[in-house]
C-alpha cells in the first residue's frame, strides 16, 4: 500500500507531501480548492495518461513520487514520474528508468483509483470477469493462467499449420510437372558450359557436312561419277592426244610429265580429304543427327520450363530437389504439429471446462458477497447477480462472459447499467470492492493494497451515506482506503484526515486533527464554524469538548 506521496507542480499544487498512517484516510476541502489535483497526482504516478495541461501554471515541469510499504533490496519501493511542457517525461521504479507501461503494470497490484465515474467499470465485460475471478481463489487463477499461457502457442501452431498447408499447396501446384522436366533435364546429362560446347559441335558438324558435300561435288566433277566422263578422263584423253603429236625423242618425257600431273591431282584430292578431316558422308550425317537431337532436346526443355540456359536448368533441378525435400520434411513436420495442436486443444478444452465450472462457482460466491454488502448499504430489496454466459468458442480468457444484473422489488433482472441509479451504482461499486477483498491487499493474486475513491459516495445522503462510510471503514481494515469526500459523516469516521485549501493561486494540502479537524467537519456540515456546528462535529469525532483551537 502507499505510505507517502510527494507532489510537485501538479494542477494548483506547487508542492505537497502526504504521509499516510491511517487505514481509512479522508481528504476534504471546499469545492474548487484543488482536490482534483490530488486525484491527478495519484493517477499520474500510477501510469495513467498524462497531459501537459496538468502542470502548474508558470512552471515547465511537474513530478509525483510515491513510497510503498513493499520492500525491494532492503528498502521501501519508490516510484516516480515526471513530465515537461514539451511533452517529454520519465519514469523511475526504485531508481531504475522505466516505461509508462511498466509503471502502470507495477501500479496495478499496488493501488486502484476509483473516481465517481468508476461505475463505468461495471459496464466493461472484461472488468466484470476480473471481478468474478477475484472470488475464485488460487485454483481458478492457476487454471486461467495456464489457459492464457497455452492459448497463444496453440493459435501460433494452428496458424503455422495453415501457412505450411498453403505453402505446400502452392509448391505442389508449382511442382506438378516438375518430375517430367527434371527427368528430361537429367537425361541430357548437363554439365557447366555444355550448351555452348554442344552448339559449337553442331556448328562444326554442319560445316563438315557442308564441306563434305562440296568435296563430293568437286570430286564428281573431276571423276565424272558413274558416267566416267569427268575432268580427269577428259584430261587423260587430252594427254593421249598430246602424246600422239610428240616428237619421238620427247614422247617418253611428255608421257612421264603427264602421268606425274595425273598422280599429283589424285594426291591433291587425297590430301584435301585428309586435311579436311573428312569422314564418310553417312557418318557425318549420323553425327549431325545425334548432336541436333541433343541440342533440340535442350532447347525443348528450355522452352517448356521457360529457362534460358544450361546453368538455369541445372539450378532448377537442384531447386526442385530442395523443394521436394522440403515437402517431404514438411509433411512429417505437419503431422507432428497437428498432433501437438491436438494435444493443446485437448488441454485447452479441459482447462476451459474446468475454468467454467470454477467461474460459475466463483460467480455464485461473488454475487452472494455483493448482496450481503448491499444489504448493509440499505439495498435489501435489490438482488445483484453475476450471470455467466456460455460461448461456443474457447478463447485465451475462457469460453464464457459475465453480465451483472440487478433485480429490484421482485422485478425480472436487468443489466445493472439500465436499472440502477447513480447512488445505487455507487453502493454497488463499494459492495463489489468489499467483495473482492479475499486475500491480503497487494499480494500477486489479490487486489491492490490501496484504494483511492474520488467522491464515490456522490449521490448518497443521510443514512445511505453513513452506511457507505461504514462499509468503506470496514474495507479499510484490510486495504488502505483513501477517500476524497464532501460528506461530513463519512469524513468523521476516518483514522487520518487531510484538508485541501486554496490560498490565492496555490493549493495547500496538510494533515489536521483534533480541534482543527472539528472545524473542518463543522464547515462540511453547515458551511460555518457556529457553536452548534462545532458541537455536532465534536460529537461525530467523539471529542469530549472544546480543544486547543490551534
Amino acid at each position: 500500500m502507499i505510505e507517502e506521496l510527494y507532489v510537485h507542480k501538479i494542477g494548483g499544487i506547487r508542492s505537497a507531501a502526504l504521509s499516510f498512517k491511517g487505514d481509512f484516510i479522508v481528504i476534504t476541502g471546499e469545492s474548487g480548492a484543488g482536490k482534483s489535483s490530488l486525484v491527478r497526482a495519484f493517477e499520474f504516478v500510477s501510469g495513467r495518461r498524462a497531459q501537459t495541461a496538468a502542470i502548474h501554471a508558470g512552471f515547465d515541469e511537474a513530478s509525483v513520487e510515491a513510497v510503498w510499504n513493499e520492500e525491494r533490496d532492503g528498502e521501501r519501493l519508490i516510484t516516480k514520474r515526471s513530465i515537461s511542457r514539451q511533452g517529454k517525461g520519465g519514469c523511475l521504479i526504485h531508481g531504475e528508468p522505466a516505461t509508462v507501461a511498466q509503471l502502470s503494470s507495477e501500479s496495478l497490484r499496488l493501488i486502484e483509483i476509483q473516481s465517481q465515474f468508476a461505475q463505468l467499470n461495471l459496464l466493461d465485460s472484461s472488468r466484470q470477469m476480473q471481478l468474478v475471478d477475484s472470488c475464485g481463489g488460487k485454483e481458478l487463477l492457476e487454471t486461467k493462467g495456464r489457459l492464457a499461457e497455452i492459448f497463444p502457442g496453440m493459435l501460433a501452431a494452428e496458424k503455422e499449420i495453415i501457412d505450411v498447408k498453403k505453402q505446400m499447396r502452392l509448391l505442389e501446384s508449382e511442382l506438378e510437372r516438375a518430375p517430367e522436366a527434371v527427368s528430361a533435364i537429367k537425361a541430357l546429362s548437363l554439365y557447366p558450359g555444355c550448351e555452348a560446347e554442344w552448339n559449337a559441335e553442331l556448328a562444326s558438324a554442319e560445316k563438315q557436312l557442308e564441306e563434305a558435300g562440296r568435296y563430293d561435288e568437286i570430286l564428281e566433277r573431276m571423276t565424272g561419277g558413274e558416267n566416267g566422263d569427268g575432268f580427269a578422263d577428259q584430261m587423260s584423253a587430252l594427254l593421249r592426244d598430246l602424246y600422239g603429236i610428240a616428237p619421238d625423242e620427247s614422247r617418253a618425257r611428255w608421257t612421264e610429265l603427264g602421268e606425274l600431273a595425273l598422280s599429283s591431282l589424285q594426291e591433291l584430292f587425297s590430301a584435301a580429304r585428309s586435311e579436311l578431316g573428312m569422314m564418310p558422308k553417312d557418318e557425318l550425317e549420323a553425327r549431325l543427327d545425334r548432336i541436333e537431337a541433343k541440342v533440340g532436346s535442350l532447347r525443348k526443355v528450355k522452352r517448356e520450363t521457360g529457362l534460358r540456359s544450361d546453368d538455369e536448368l541445372m539450378a532448377y533441378t537442384d531447386g526442385v530437389g530442395r523443394k521436394m525435400k522440403w515437402l517431404a520434411e514438411s509433411r512429417t513436420g505437419l503431422e507432428r504439429t497437428q498432433a501437438r495442436v491436438a494435444e493443446m486443444r485437448s488441454e485447452a478444452g479441459a482447462l476451459a471446462r474446468k475454468l467454467r465450472a470454477l467461474r460459475e462457482r466463483a460467480a455464485s460466491e461473488f454475487e452472494a458477497r455483493v448482496n450481503v454488502h448491499l444489504a448493509d448499504l440499505a439495498m435489501e430489496g435489490s438482488r445483484f447477480s453475476a450471470e455467466i454466459i456460455h460461448h461456443d468458442r474457447v478463447r485465451a480468457s475462457g469460453a464464457e462472459g459475465v453480465v451483472f444484473t440487478l433485480s429490484q422489488n421482485g422485478l425480472p433482472p436487468s443489466p445493472v447499467s439500465k436499472v440502477a441509479s447513480g447512488g445505487e451504482l455507487s453502493r454497488i461499486l463499494i459492495a463489489i470492492q468489499a467483495s473482492m477483498d479475499t486475500t491480503d491487499g497487494g499480494s500477486p493474486d489479490g487486489p491492490p493494497g490501496a484504494l483511492v475513491f474520488d467522491e464515490v459516495e456522490a449521490g448518497l445522503g443521510g443514512r445511505t451515506a453513513l452506511l457507505a462510510g461504514e462499509k468503506l471503514k470496514e474495507l479499510s481494515r484490510k486495504r488502505r482506503v483513501i477517500l476524497i469526500t464532501h460528506e461530513a459523516a463519512i469524513a468523521a469516521m476516518a483514522s487520518q484526515h487531510f484538508v485541501v485549501k486554496r490560498a490565492g493561486d496555490e493549493t495547500e494540502v496538510f494533515e489536521i486533527s483534533q480541534e482543527k479537524r472539528a472545524r473542518e467537519i463543522a464547515r462540511m456540515l453547515s458551511g460555518t464554524e457556529s457553536e452548534e456546528a462545532m458541537e455536532h462535529a465534536r460529537a461525530l469525532l467523539r471529542l469530549d469538548g472544546p480543544q486547543d483551537r490551534g
